[in-house]
């Protein structure tokens, strides 16, 4: 079974055919995406992942306010939406599903406000308490956090506050930043910015109970003929092994 979270960056503009072409090329079973919009090419790749065989499908995008960024899912199994009392906000930015996999699994996929402005910190401890009292069952949070750890990815402006107030507690309640189960050290951006500074900003963390069965974790930038990397993020590819 594979998970896929990708910021597909501006709702997938002009690129939105050529996103949803990789997307099937990877082949994923649950497709986790930000940067999803009520625009009209993101509305396109959710249509085509429907009649590509994801019938079952959340967005979190603002009716009222199309253009504006948030996260969607897209599965070829049942979705059930999960609401938790201590969900963060804003609402653009979380979803969290129950998959009906058997063995049911469950998925949270965020993308954390970049700017200390839109609660960016509030946006991290609610995710916190999330993980703190999770009774779900199985489950990965995925996305982009826009934060890498410091002394370990390269640095950014919020490297410190990130492990301080998010990593290290995040770790204490047992869920595990998976990549780095498989790759301690690389150095991995799976962001640039435009002056050409790189960063592991997307991450996919899984409890205790899913660990067991998760078999790789990689990131991939995807590729086009026509628009080379289609996105400003790396993908992360999450594969699992289901006990039956």
């Amino acid at each position: 079974m594979r998970i896929l979270f990708w910021n597909i960056m501006h709702g997938g503009g002009s690129r939105a055919g050529a996103i949803v072409e990789q997307i099937l090329d990877w082949n994923p079973d649950i497709v986790a995406l930000a940067e999803f919009r009520g625009t009209a090419p993101s509305r396109s790749i959710a249509k085509e992942l429907h009649d590509a065989g994801y019938p079952h499908q959340m967005s979190a995008a603002n009716a009222e306010e199309p253009s504006w960024n948030a996260v969607f899912l897209a599965s070829r199994y049942e979705l059930i939406d999960i609401e938790l009392e201590s969900a963060p906000e804003p609402e653009l930015y979380w979803l969290v599903a129950k998959v009906k996999t058997e063995p049911e699994i469950n998925v949270g996929v965020l993308h954390v406000p970049w700017s200390i402005f839109l609660g960016r910190f509030e946006f991290y401890e609610s995710v916190l308490e999330v993980a703190r009292n999770w009774q779900l069952g199985p489950g990965v949070i995925i996305g982009d956090t826009n934060a890498g750890i410091s002394g370990l990815d390269a640095e950014t402006e919020n490297s410190v506050e990130y492990n301080d107030t998010f990593m290290i507690p995040f770790s204490d309640f047992g869920w595990r930043d998976v990549y780095r189960v498989f790759q301690p050290a690389a150095d991995t951006p799976t962001w640039y910015s435009p002056h050409g500074s790189g960063y592991r900003l997307d991450q996919a963390f899984a409890n205790q109970e899913l660990q067991p069965a998760v078999t790789a974790c990689t990131y991939d930038w995807g590729d086009s003929d026509r628009y080379g990397k289609l996105s400003d993020h790396a993908a992360i590819l999450l594969d699992l092994e289901l006990p039956s």
